[in-house]
């Protein structure tokens, strides 16, 4: 079944270990992902830790390190497993929105075939398939699934909370924009750095799981034409010689937006980035919380 979790046996596993190695001893790890950007996918798992109680939190924390390098596991993953991309966003626009809210993939499957959910991406129902084994991870207190299973739920909820997550329109490609995922996600918040951190409160339960990832989803969604609109706006009145510039990464020189054309549209976009990061990391407190709630609150030393 194409979303079952995905237990990778030692070929497999040594394969991908091949292939993270050689991607970044040529410097194209960065360059590779395509959801938030491996520093950011890192930070926000590991302020997510910071919003859990104190009967958590210690357990998290001795595990930050592995959290953090897992967490960025399934972009890494997409480029060798089949229908890993699909797991990471949902085209809105190329539905009913009404007709799919709220569904559960069972209830989804009878209406529209997995084939065609798989096309524009299934996020939300992913999500809580892996909820429901991080639960039983849980209950069994098989501490390296419970890691695992928190850093690429993590990986996915963070992904949710990226408006170009949610559209077609995924790079700007539809609208002459080609280049605007990774300026948003990537370029952005490794200028921003410490901006992006901030207390959000504490983790709390989530009564309606399936309610509360299509809700944030829907967040998402909204702030997709404000992007949009802003950076065209943004453009028309800048130089191309002061929007880009090239930078050196490792042995590779490459073209990039400028700081000036970052910091600006950031400006314009009041805040935007910021607000989406940080219900990214808060919301993944709420689902790890939820998860060992339901799985009866163990306790580790």
């Amino acid at each position: 079944m194409i979303l079952k979790h995905n237990i990778i046996g030692k070929k497999s596993f040594y394969i991908l270990i091949i292939f993270m190695l050689a991607m970044h001893l040529n410097g194209y790890s960065a360059e590779l992902c395509k959801s938030w950007g491996f520093f950011a996918h890192k930070k926000i798992n590991r302020l997510a830790i910071y919003t859990l109680p104190v009967e958590l939190i210690p357990f998290y924390k001795r595990h930050q390190k592995e959290i953090e390098d897992l967490s960025v596991l399934p972009d890494q993953r997409r480029y060798i497993m089949d229908n890993e991309a699909s797991r990471h966003y949902i085209d809105l626009d190329r539905y009913i929105i009404s007709e799919i809210k709220y569904t559960q993939w069972e209830e989804i499957i009878k209406k529209i075939s997995p084939d065609s959910l798989i096309n524009h991406g299934i996020v939300p129902w992913h999500i809580p398939i892996l909820y429901q084994q991080l639960k039983y991870a849980f209950i069994r207190r098989d501490t390296l699934k419970i890691i695992k299973l928190s850093a690429e739920m993590g990986h996915y909820v963070g992904d949710l909370h990226v408006p170009l997550h949610t559209t077609s329109n995924y790079d700007g490609q539809k609208t002459g924009q080609t280049g605007l995922h990774a300026f948003w996600e990537s370029r952005i918040p490794e200028l921003l750095h410490e901006e992006l951190e901030d207390w959000v409160g504490p983790a709390c339960f989530l009564p309606n799981l399936t309610h509360s990832i299509w809700d944030w989803l829907m967040e998402s969604h909204a702030q997709v034409k404000i992007l949009i609109e802003k950076e065209a706006k943004l453009n028309a009145t800048f130089r191309k010689s002061k929007k880009y510039t090239f930078e050196k990464k490792g042995s590779v020189l490459q073209k990039n937006y400028s700081i000036v054309y970052s910091k600006k549209y950031h400006q314009v976009l009041d805040h935007q980035i910021e607000a989406r990061f940080q219900s990214a990391y808060k919301h993944i407190g709420d689902i790890w919380y939820s998860a060992w709630i339901e799985a009866g609150q163990p306790f580790f030393k």
